[in-house]
């Protein structure tokens, strides 16, 4: 799934997209998690772009909450005119096999725009002993009661490829959720936890002060990120992939015409080379895609963990 696509603009560009105008002078771009974060700065960004392009004020809110739900059903509630935009991640594709509650169905509620970039996950320590996956399992042997672990929530991408890594290996792993991966790292550094799993973002600035150091990528192929890590797939785990795109969406049903007309002028942001140098520092690797293409990520990523969580028995309310 993560792989850098080379986006058919031709489809976007077309007459009736350059002619679409949004109907509101103010476009509302919720971004689901804390202010500050990866997300939030690559939705200011883009954002940034797009309101000059478009004549328009585009004004990013912060509605964190609900494993991103609380944005998410904003969003999806709001009228189909390409005014109310959200930025979120294909974890929402896993979203109605791990909740029993969901108030939206995010393949029929949501249509995506474009791409900010592709999140890798990664598992991390501070120990200075652990170089590879298999030094965690025996790690995690050797100790009694097993080896602690963070992620930012129960039953995300990221805490479900340890368990499953876990699974597969035999190691014993005890998740501890966090709120952040900000005082994820320091338990890291000061060894109240063993090891932890993160977007990319979350950790990167930790590991280019090499207080943290990347023990494997969760995605078939290698991190521009982190070059000389050797991914799941060639530490013996294939057909794994925990990575993030993180992408726009517009609530289902908004017109065609207004939908490539946000997504054409989104990826021409994505793909200005002030702007692709700022998403690489933020933790993202390069994606474009059209909606066409987020659809075939959302169902990807769908079939590639809707067997997992079921296995796991995972269950959010």
């Amino acid at each position: 799934m993560m792989r850098i696509t080379a986006t058919a603009i031709a489809c976007v560009l077309s007459t009736s997209a350059l002619a679409a105008e949004l109907d509101c002078s103010t476009v509302r771009v919720i971004v689901p998690y804390p202010a500050g974060g990866a997300a939030d700065v690559g939705a200011r960004l883009l954002g940034d772009y797009a309101a000059a392009k478009l004549g328009k004020t585009f004004v990013i809110e912060n509605k964190a909450g609900a494993s991103g739900n609380i944005g998410t059903e904003l969003v999806v509630g709001s009228a189909k005119d390409g005014c109310t935009l959200l930025v979120n991640s294909n974890v929402l594709a896993s979203f109605p096999y791990s909740f029993g509650k969901l108030r939206f169905d995010p393949f029929k509620d949501l249509v995506v725009l474009s791409a900010i970039g592709t999140a890798p996950t990664f598992i991390v320590t501070a120990n200075k002993s652990i170089v590879e996956l298999k030094d965690l399992q025996e790690w995690s042997r050797k100790s009694p009661d097993g080896l602690s672990y963070g992620s930012t929530g129960y039953g995300l991408l990221a805490h479900l490829a340890v368990e499953e890594i876990a699974a597969r290996t035999g190691a014993k792993f005890m998740h501890v959720p966090y709120r952040g991966g900000g005082q994820a790292t320091t338990d890291m550094i000061s060894g109240r936890l063993d090891f932890g799993s993160f977007a990319a973002g979350t950790v990167l600035p930790f590991i280019l002060q090499k207080q943290i150091k990347v023990v494997t990528v969760v995605q078939p192929g290698r991190s521009v990120l982190a070059p000389d890590v050797r991914t799941t797939a060639e530490q013996g785990i294939p057909d794994i992939d925990a990575s993030l795109p993180f992408m726009f969406f517009a609530p289902g049903g908004t017109p065609a015409p207004v939908v490539a007309r946000l997504s054409a002028v989104l990826n021409e942001a994505a793909e200005k080379p002030e702007i692709s140098a700022k998403l690489l520092q933020l933790g993202y690797e390069p994606l474009r895609i059209d909606p066409a293409e987020g659809a075939n990520i959302f169902r990807e990523t769908a079939d590639h963990w809707a067997p997992v969580i079921k296995r796991l028995g995972i269950k959010i309310e």
